[in-house]
């Protein structure tokens, strides 16, 4: 074996573990001590000769070269991970969303080919989403207005019929499966909205710029649930929610945050566990609630007691 195949073979075995080849570190190991740049270059070159599409230069790092390989994947896909990805790239493959990704089409075809190869290994079950990309046009008019902080007019179904309605776009959220435009409103009944995109019928640019609200931009980055309401000085208001969570269901809560806000309080000797939350709204938490009825009690505020009562009284009138 000569001294060029070791090398070669060297190099295969790190571009394959997703390493980072640079030929001004390569010139300082031992395998290339002494060695010009233009014999690295050739060890180089050998594998590209075989391999055209084995390695790819870095932007922007002078000399250095990285593949993308199966084995690099393996190094960080978990079940969530994979799951995530999977969407992602199932979305993608159903629109024109690959052509904005600065992916070369070598790598592509390793992820298609690893997602294929896991899909014979996993099922992905997920609550029904909107396949909101096949409106690729409408999400690049959102995008460029988020941008340019440009007011806009947007066209909204509502369940009483079409709303047109000036608004200044601070974000696209995706939330609970769905994606959301969040909006500032200049009107005395709102500052702040929510619009599901698969509602928005078209968008109208305006002549208006808009200066962002730092507070409003702030309970975005901060919202759990698409019914947090937002309130000037926001965090000055939030409400504090005390549930008490059975001990048969104790590992549910403990493995998973729920909200972000969620906060185990104490651990109490029959296992029970005790669970705080700030929400902007009681509402925020109903769905919750009633997910995991009888296995949870609210505490406290009183107001929330009485309100998920009503509504299992409500569900019992309606099922009698």
């Amino acid at each position: 074996m000569t001294n060029q195949t070791i090398r070669v073979l060297e190099l295969l075995k790190r571009f394959n573990d997703g390493q980072t080849v640079c030929i001004d570190a390569l010139a300082a190991q031992d395998l290339w001590y002494g060695k010009s740049e233009k014999t690295i270059r050739r060890d180089l070159d050998a594998i590209k000769e075989v391999f055209p599409d084995a390695f790819s230069r870095i932007n922007g790092k002078k000399g250095c070269y990285k593949a993308v390989t199966k084995k690099a994947f393996e190094n960080f896909l978990n079940p969530k991970n994979l799951s995530l990805m999977v969407q992602v790239f199932n979305i993608a493959q159903q629109s024109n969303l690959y052509d904005r990704l600065d992916i070369e089409p070598s790598d592509k075809k390793i992820i298609n080919s690893k997602i294929a190869e896991q899909k014979n290994i996993y099922e992905f079950k997920n609550k029904p989403f909107e396949n909101a990309f096949s409106n690729f046009s409408l999400f690049k008019s959102l995008e460029n207005v988020i941008k340019i902080k440009k007011c806009i007019v947007i066209e909204y179904e509502t369940d009483k019929g079409i709303l047109n309605q000036e608004v200044q776009p601070y974000k696209i959220i995706f939330m609970n499966e769905n994606f959301y435009l969040a909006c500032e409103i200049k009107n005395k009944e709102y500052e702040f909205s929510l619009f599901r995109v698969s509602k928005i019928k078209s968008v109208s640019s305006t002549k208006k710029t808009f200066h962002k609200n730092y507070d409003i931009d702030d309970f975005i980055k901060s919202m759990q649930t698409p019914f947090s309401r937002y309130s000037q000085d926001f965090r000055k208001h939030l409400i504090d929610v005390v549930l008490e969570v059975d001990s048969s269901k104790a590992a549910f809560f403990k493995m998973k945050k729920h909200l972000k806000s969620q906060k185990i309080v104490e651990k109490l000797k029959n296992g029970n566990l005790i669970l705080s939350f700030k929400v902007t709204q009681e509402r925020e938490l109903e769905e919750l609630i009633m997910k995991w009825i009888p296995f949870i009690k609210v505490i406290e505020p009183a107001s929330l007691q009485e309100a998920i009562a009503k509504k299992l009284n409500f569900y019992m009138e309606k099922m009698s």
